[in-house]
């Protein structure tokens, strides 16, 4: 059955009020396989403090605890000087897997790809690069650093945003055609007139996106919600989910 996670712009209003996110998933009560934290969300004085509780969090409820980088894997066309130390953070603090837009590169070398390699291996974290919403984030150009890293035998993964493709004039549906087999997280969401909105209630088929993902991609929500639209959001994607296992 495909994981289903979520990430902590759920909560993003009470994120803006000053709650933390360990504060507002310690006290979820939904049934999930894991959470991504956003890193931008804490603070200096407090992360480590923040990481530490988040990560017994984790261990308690035995789910996935993801951190979202917010920052970029590549700067000027070179590997960010920033990366090892996230690495260090995650294994220090239990992390699975770090998620990290792309950024600014042609083509990746096969120095940078032994490089990576090198930190996902020492470290044993995943590394998952994401789509932007910018010049860096068009479909041909993602293609083709996909391409790339997989001829250079990288073991980075590939998060898939549904929603980042509507700012560049994409087609979520058209870009999963061509990425489903490089892609190994789903971040999910739905817009309508470039905003984030519910499921049901957006122009992306959803549900053709989570049909063409192998069922070992797990699928991560990331989208403003109240506590309730929470339940609903989850109880339709695991619905949606369950009679995918059965066809």
């Amino acid at each position: 059955m495909t994981k289903i996670l979520i990430n902590t712009i759920i909560f993003q209003e009470q994120l803006d009020q000053g709650y933390s996110q360990y504060e507002l998933l310690s006290h979820l009560t939904e049934k999930i396989d894991g959470f991504e934290v956003r890193g931008e969300r804490f603070t200096d004085s407090t992360r480590e403090t923040e990481l530490a509780s988040l990560q017994q969090l984790a261990i308690e409820r035995q789910i996935e605890f993801r951190f979202s980088i917010p920052e970029c894997l590549f700067i000027n066309q070179e590997i960010n000087p920033e990366l090892e130390n996230y690495f260090k953070l995650a294994q220090k603090f239990g992390i699975c897997a770090l998620k990290i837009s792309l950024g600014e590169i042609d083509q990746p070398t096969i120095e940078q790809v032994t490089v990576l390699n090198h930190y996902i291996e020492t470290y044993n974290v995943a590394l998952n690069l994401e789509n932007e919403p910018n010049e860096h984030g068009q479909l041909s150009h993602i293609m083709a650093v996909c391409q790339t890293l997989h001829q250079l035998h990288t073991k980075t993964g590939f998060t898939f945003d549904a929603g980042n493709w509507y700012w560049i004039n994409e087609s979520p549906e058209e870009a999963m055609t061509q990425l489903h087999q490089v892609t190994t997280v789903l971040h999910l969401k739905n817009i309508t007139n470039q905003d984030t909105v519910l499921l049901a209630d957006g122009q992306t088929d959803w549900r053709l996106l989570c049909r063409q993902i192998d069922s070992t991609v797990p699928i991560i929500l990331e989208y403003p919600m109240t506590p309730t639209e929470c339940h609903s959001e989850l109880k339709m994607l695991h619905r949606y989910l369950v009679t995918l296992s059965e066809v």
